[in-house]
């Protein structure tokens, strides 16, 4: 596969998604204006059509997102074996590491965190693993960034 034309096949993709999202996003939440009057305000706000709709954009727009980020990995792929499998690596040993952090759980609760709206105990676990995660993420980020200029001179 060239790189020029997957370039400019995705470059095209990226402009045309943009196109359908800026014309469905002027039909689809097309709300009445202020000086409608407060009928035509309430009327909207009360319809379950507009709302539905909302819903099924934002459904379908999630699953299509997902989409594209499996297709361009299996772009990469194609084009960047080496690289993609070892990002890939990567997600998927965060992924270890959020979920084993979940599973230990944690001793936070909403009177030691302060909280000013009480939220269940799982909310709680599962912020907490994302934080500890990122927190490992950034030093193992940090470690590299560090000891990278090192290690190529330690393996020439």
């Amino acid at each position: 596969m060239d790189a020029k034309k997957l370039t400019v096949g995705l470059n095209a993709l990226k402009f045309s998604i943009a196109i359908v999202g800026v014309v469905l996003s002027l039909f689809l939440f097309n709300a009445p204006n202020v000086v409608a009057g407060t009928e035509a305000v309430e009327t909207y706000r009360d319809g379950s059509v507009i709302f539905s709709s909302a819903i099924w954009f934002t459904i379908i727009i999630f699953f299509a997102l997902c989409a594209f980020v499996l297709l361009f990995f299996f772009v990469q792929l194609i084009s960047n074996p080496k690289r993609t499998v070892i990002s890939i690596l990567g997600i998927l040993i965060f992924l270890g590491i959020y979920l084993v952090i979940s599973l230990m759980g944690t001793t936070d609760t909403n009177e030691t965190l302060a909280l000013r709206n009480q939220v269940s105990p799982g909310v709680i676990n599962t912020t907490s693993a994302g934080v500890y995660t990122i927190i490992i993420g950034m030093f193992v980020g940090f470690l590299v960034v560090i000891l990278g200029p090192f290690m190529g001179r330690y393996r020439k």
